[in-house]
């Protein structure tokens, strides 16, 4: 008959009372006459002289339902509390059991997003403007920059009124 154990390696090996099958090992205390049954996802381990199936999520990626920071599992048996196998997606939020739209968040950020742009984009139409005055102050217009500094100013006007803080906000078009 073969025993089985397993070595350092977490290596499932025959135990044939021989140095190479035993190598840098004491004789186990876990050798069986039996071979284990094997599982997906699943390792064997001996517990009272009998093969038993533990879960195996080995080399597999976790996520902190907390932080939404992924790390690997390097240790055998369930997945510990405060993680899952359930990748997070962008704006979300952790529900007891499944990551779920966090409409908060999401509404937030396009929020922070809309009051960027608007600055972003008062910007622009004041630098348009500044240029063109400069251009019509000193009289070195060409063909048709006055009607130009007019649409650069009724545009910088239409940002202004526009609700930053509306997650649906829309921005006029610039001009040409």
């Amino acid at each position: 008959m073969i025993n089985y154990y397993f070595d350092n390696t977490n290596e499932i090996r025959p135990f044939t009372h021989e140095l190479e099958a035993n190598n840098d090992t004491l004789p186990p205390d876990n050798a069986l006459r039996i071979a284990p049954s094997f599982k997906e996802s699943y390792w064997p381990c001996e517990q009272n002289s009998k093969w038993i199936l533990i879960e195996d999520n080995r080399n597999k990626t976790v996520y902190n339902i907390e932080t939404k920071e992924s790390s690997f599992i390097d240790y055998l048996g369930k997945i510990k509390d405060g993680f899952t196998l359930l990748e997070p997606f962008e704006f979300c939020m952790w529900d007891g059991e499944k990551w779920i739209l966090d409409e908060d968040a999401k509404n937030e950020h396009l929020i922070k997003t809309n009051q960027a742009l608007k600055i972003a984009l008062i910007n622009e139409a004041n630098e348009k403007i500044a240029i063109l005055q400069d251009i019509i102050d000193l009289d070195m217009q060409e063909s048709d920059e006055e009607a130009q500094l007019k649409q650069w100013k009724k545009y910088r006007i239409l940002v202004t009124r526009v609700d930053a803080s509306d997650v649906n906000a829309v921005f006029p078009e610039k001009p040409q």
